[in-house]
């Protein structure tokens, strides 16, 4: 059957006609990859590299070899869960062994991985709540604290039976608990084990919330997997030869589905820039050179860092490998980003709109028509997409009109099942219609496009992680002097959104801010959350009914991040509520004349604005 192509709703639409299981027959996903490695089983199906050098020599596996490292990683899980079904949790930067794990964890079982940047107490929660027999982890490696922390988790759980220690860049490993060392006793051509299980089985607990607080864990079925794997390959035209960066984490649905098992499924060859992937600054640096070096196709990278590469010369590389378009991470994209990168480069930077209870993209922007900057793309193929109007408490009442905002919901084949031990959550998850409430706002225009405007459930997103505000506003009530705390996000050039927070002492405390901050810092699980701004006001909104009221501190936040970037120009500033478009910042200028200087700077931002 021919690959279709994604360019409009109608094309969509016209997939449709075709059910979704006759298009497709690989629904696992060892069989996803197994599909993957069948197109050229001698390519590279990763290079790795420890410190972004272009010069450096790689460490580079095959398809082949990939097939057959997941063979024998599945069949020492296996071997250690008494070859029963068993939960395997992953403590790991990006190194191949990462990969291995990603498919030989939910063949053997379940995979569950963490983020190793939390705290060791809501580590052991996590994995306490997945109930996790097997540990793989970083052994001791200079530059990170894995392993550390990972002896700190083996003491809050005891249900973890077996560790394995991966080795780091100059780092060590116990000849008894040595990966590379225990797989290599493994059968390499097959699994050792039979086991019978469904597409509809879940594959993965993926974690929400991404980086603070005890995630909550998404169940992703096989079945979602691969159906993603199979819908982003026609949106995007993947295919065998391609050479994408790996840099986001295998603990983020992102990464795993969207940059790793898609890219996988299609015989794509992934080059790791660094274990810290792209966090390394030598990987920033040398960024054009890596992509001439392995002649990289299209650019994978979440905003943040693409925002970066515009300034970063291009010099003498040869960058003439890279497509006309890159698929962009699902933070939000400015505007200003998207058309400088395009006018620098050639390259039109697509938009998506995801989140990790659906694995990841749920809609994106088509690669072959003139982007719609500011929207996140059309839905993609079998996945349907609407807005919703809900009542007081937050129960479905009707779909939007047209044009008219809502609550975007979704069905389809890769939406989760629920939480793990969900209970009350998996009831609040769901629409009493069926649909998934996806807690952010937004509308869909008569093209099809899906324009978000906000979002419901409070969180912070802070260069594509995902931050749970209400962890920040419980660390800070810590603190003895503070009576309340609200944290929200404070507009970015660069990360999109930092996280602030605004505090009420109590009643003849003197604490400063810079105080507070220091606190928080301190004790908050996950440095990327801790708040870089901390502002002590004489009284927190409330609700009616005593509850904190944020709306007016978002507003406060925008406020202060326009009136701060626009401090060399003659400009005033005021941020309202936009019933259709979320926040909404109106300039009003003293002199007309200043008014590109004004545009060049809010274009940076992924807030509308106006000039007055």
């Amino acid at each position: 059957m021919t690959e279709p192509v994604v360019r409009t709703i109608a094309d969509v639409i016209e997939i449709e006609k075709v059910p979704l299981e006759q298009r497709a027959t690989e629904w696992t996903l060892y069989d996803v990859a197994s599909k993957g490695a069948a197109y050229n089983p001698s390519a590279a199906m990763l290079h790795y590299l420890l410190d972004g050098d272009p010069q450096e020599t790689p460490y580079t596996v095959s398809f082949a070899q990939y097939i057959e490292r997941i063979h024998q990683t599945a069949n020492l899980l296996r071997r250690l869960y008494g070859g029963r079904d068993g939960v395997c949790g992953v403590m790991l930067p990006m190194v191949p062994e990462n990969f291995y794990c990603l498919v030989a964890g939910p063949s053997a079982g379940i995979l569950s991985p963490v983020n190793w940047a939390l705290k060791a107490p809501v580590i052991a929660a996590i994995l306490q709540k997945a109930k996790a027999e097997v540990l793989v982890a970083l052994g001791p490696t200079p530059g990170f604290d894995i392993w550390e922390t990972a002896q700190e988790v083996l003491k809050l759980c005891p249900g973890i039976k077996h560790v394995i220690q991966v080795k780091g860049p100059n780092g060590t490993t116990d000849a008894d608990k040595d990966f590379t060392t225990l797989i290599a006793k493994e059968r390499a051509d097959g699994f050792s084990f039979e086991r019978t299980y469904s597409p509809n089985d879940t594959a993965i607990y993926c974690p929400t919330g991404g980086t603070t607080g005890t995630p909550k864990l998404a169940e992703l079925s096989h079945r979602g997997i691969a159906y993603k794997c199979h819908a982003f390959k026609w949106v995007l035209g993947h295919g065998p030869g391609d050479v994408i960066f790996a840099g986001i984490p295998l603990f983020h649905s992102g990464g795993i589905v969207s940059r790793s098992m898609s890219p996988i499924s299609c015989g794509i060859t992934n080059v790791i820039v660094s274990p810290h992937g792209f966090r390394s600054q030598n990987t920033r640096d040398n960024f054009w050179k890596l992509v001439e070096r392995y002649k990289v196709t299209e650019v994978v990278a979440p905003p943040t860092m693409l925002a970066a590469m515009i300034s970063q010369p291009v010099g003498d590389a040869d960058i003439s490998t890279l497509k006309p378009y890159a698929n962009t991470g699902s933070s939000g994209l400015p505007a200003a980003t998207a058309k400088a990168f395009h006018d620098k480069f050639g390259i039109t930077l697509l938009a998506n709109y995801g989140l990790t209870e659906n694995c990841a993209s749920a809609a994106l922007s088509p690669r072959e028509v003139e982007p719609r900057y500011g929207a996140s793309g059309i839905r993609i193929p079998y996945t349907q997409i609407k807005t919703v109007i809900v009542d007081g408490a937050g129960n479905y009442v009707r779909d939007t009109k047209a044009g008219e905002s809502g609550i975007i919901a979704i069905k389809g084949p890769a939406v989760t099942t629920g939480y793990v031990g969900g209970g009350e959550l998996n009831a609040r998850l769901f629409f009493s219609e069926g649909s998934l409430n996806t807690g952010d706002l937004g509308r869909i225009d008569d093209d099809g496009y899906i324009w978000v405007t906000g979002r419901v459930k409070d969180l912070i997103i802070r260069g594509g992680n995902n931050i749970d505000a209400s962890a920040i506003d419980d660390t800070l009530l810590k603190h003895d002097a503070v009576e309340l705390a609200a944290a929200v996000g404070k507009p970015d050039a660069y990360a999109g959104e930092m996280p602030i927070a605004y505090v009420q002492l109590k009643p003849g405390a003197t604490a400063t801010a810079e105080e507070i901050k220091t606190f928080a810092r301190t004790n908050i699980p996950e440095r990327g959350a801790a708040p870089a701004e901390v502002i002590v006001i004489d009284k927190i909104p409330l609700t009616d009914v005593g509850k904190i009221y944020k709306p007016p501190l978002r507003r406060d936040a925008a406020e202060r991040a326009f009136i701060e970037a626009l401090a060399d120009l003659p400009a005033q500033v005021t941020v309202s509520d936009d019933p259709a478009r979320g926040l909404k910042a109106h300039i009003t200028l003293t002199d007309r004349a200043r008014e590109p200087d004004v545009r060049a700077v809010m274009e940076k931002y992924t807030i509308p604005f106006e000039v007055a």
